[in-house]
C-alpha cells in the first residue's frame, strides 16, 4: 500500500512525501518540492533530506512518530480498527498504512493522507440542540458493553479520529453553547459564532461526575497560570454534565470562517517515547521544550505544567499528553494543556517521573528539576507558589 502525505496548515496544502509499505517495511521519502520549503515537521527523527527513511525500532509498528500521531489511541483506535474490519475481508491484514488511509484528513493536526479509505459516507451536517449529547453518551456505553454494534458508523463519524480513553465527539459549538453542528470532520467552514470543540462522555469505569471533575480541574489549571483552551460543562439530563474543550489544532479564520488546521506533534512522536508505559521524565520534557522552542517562556510553561500535574494528582502524564504546535513562522511552541484530570497513572505512579521519583514527589524535587532545566531559583519558587495556591483552593473547596 502507498499513501501520499500532505500538510494542510493555515490554509495552505502541499505534498510532504510518500509512505510505502514494502512487504512489512514502511518507507518514507520527502517530496522534492517540500524539501525546498525548509519546514521541518519532525526535526529529530525525520530531518529534511533526499534519502528514504526506514523506521527500524518498530516502536509504532514501523511508522515514524510524525505519522503515528495521526492515529488515535484508546476509544478512537477502537472505533478505527472496528471500522476497518467492516471494510476489509476477514483474512485481510490491516496495518498502519490502512489506519492512516482511514484517518485521511480527519486526524489531529494538519497532516492528511491519500487515497482516503472509507466505504461509507457520513451523514450530512446537521444542527442539533444539547439534548443529543445524552443520546451519544448512551450509545457509547451500549457499544462498549457490547449491547449494540449497529451504531458503529454514527460513533465513528462523529469521533473525528480523536484519541484518549473516554468516548467523545467532535463538533462545531455555538459561542452561546446552545447549538451543535455535527460531522465537523468533513466541514471546512464554520458559521458565524461557531468553533470546533471536543466533547467527552464517561466510559464504563468512570464515575458519573467525571465531566464535572475535569471541568473543575480545567478552571483550576487556568487559575494556576496554565494555558488551556476554552472549556465548558455541557448539560445532561443524567448527571452533572459533559466536559467540552475547544480544539487547539483548529483555527477559525475570522474573515472567511474557514476552519484552518495547525500542525501538532506530541512528545511521544517526537522522541519515539511510547505512551503505553513510563518512558519519559520531566527533565527530558523540559529539555525537549527548550531545544525545540528555543524560548525560555515555553520552558517555564512546561515547568508550570509539571508542577500542576504533581500538585493536582494528575498521574496520567504520559508522553502523548504533551504536544507542540508549529506556528506559521516556522517556530514551535508548547501546545495548550489537555487531559488534566487526577488519575492513578501506572501502578499508582506518575508516568513522567520527577527527580527519578514516580511517587512522594516533594517541593524540593520540583524545584531541583525546574532549576536544572534553566529556571532561576526565584522564578521556580514563584511558579510553584502560584500553582500550589490554586490547587489548595480546589482541594479545600474554596474555589
Amino acid at each position: 500500500m502507498r499513501l501520499d502525505v500532505y500538510l494542510n496548515d493555515y490554509g495552505k496544502r502541499r505534498l510532504v512525501g510518500r509512505l510505502d509499505d514494502r512487504g512489512g517495511e514502511i518507507v518514507f521519502q520527502y517530496a522534492p518540492d517540500f524539501l525546498h520549503e525548509e519546514l521541518n515537521l519532525s526535526p529529530f527523527l525525520l530531518p529534511l533530506r533526499t534519502q528514504a527513511f526506514i523506521e527500524d525500532s518498530h516502536v509504532f509498528g514501523g511508522l515514524y512518530g510524525l505519522f503515528e500521531d495521526s492515529i488515535p489511541d484508546g476509544w478512537g483506535r477502537l472505533l478505527l480498527d472496528r471500522r476497518l474490519k467492516s471494510i476489509f475481508p476477514v483474512n485481510h491484514p490491516v496495518g498502519q498504512l490502512e489506519r492512516l488511509a482511514l484517518v485521511g484528513a480527519t486526524g489531529i493536526g494538519a497532516l492528511e493522507y491519500e487515497p482516503f479509505l472509507d466505504a461509507k459516507e457520513g451523514p450530512e451536517s446537521t444542527i442539533a440542540d444539547l439534548t443529543i449529547l445524552d443520546t451519544f453518551a448512551q450509545h457509547a456505553i451500549e457499544y462498549l458493553q457490547g449491547e449494540s454494534t449497529e451504531i458503529l458508523d454514527e460513533l465513528y463519524v462523529n469521533n473525528g479520529s480523536s484519541g484518549g480513553a473516554r468516548p467523545k465527539v467532535v463538533a462545531l459549538v455555538s459561542d452561546d453553547r446552545k447549538d451543535i453542528v455535527f460531522d465537523q470532520a468533513r466541514c471546512v467552514t464554520a458559521s458565524l459564532g461557531y468553533a470546533p470543540w471536543l466533547i467527552k462522555f464517561p466510559n464504563s469505569h468512570d464515575p458519573n461526575s467525571i465531566g464535572k471533575i475535569e471541568y473543575m480541574y480545567s478552571c483550576v489549571a487556568r487559575k494556576a497560570g496554565i494555558e488551556i483552551p476554552p472549556t465548558h460543562l455541557f448539560p445532561s439530563n443524567h448527571g452533572p454534565g459533559y466536559f467540552g474543550i475547544q480544539r487547539f489544532d483548529r483555527y477559525v479564520e475570522p474573515e472567511t470562517r474557514r476552519i484552518l488546521k495547525i500542525h501538532v506533534h506530541s512528545a511521544c512522536g517526537l522522541l519515539h517515547a511510547s505512551h503505553r508505559y513510563s518512558s519519559i521524565d520531566y527533565e527530558s520534557l523540559i529539555r525537549l521544550t527548550s531545544l525545540l522552542t528555543q524560548d525560555v517562556r515555553e520552558t517555564e510553561r512546561m515547568v508550570r505544567l509539571m508542577m500542576f500535574n504533581v500538585k493536582s494528582g494528575n498521574k496520567d502524564d504520559h508522553s502523548r499528553n504533551f504536544s507542540f504546535v508549529l506556528l506559521q513562522d516556522g517556530t514551535w511552541k508548547l501546545s495548550p494543556a489537555y487531559d488534566l484530570t487526577p488519575s492513578n497513572g501506572f501502578n499508582g505512579e506518575h508516568s513522567a517521573t520527577v527527580n527519578n521519583k514516580g511517587t512522594d514527589i516533594g517541593d524540593r524535587d520540583l524545584l531541583q528539576v525546574a532549576t536544572s532545566g534553566g529556571l532561576s531559583p526565584a522564578k521556580a519558587k514563584e511558579i510553584l507558589q502560584e500553582v500550589s495556591e490554586a490547587v489548595v483552593e480546589l482541594l479545600t473547596g474554596s474555589l
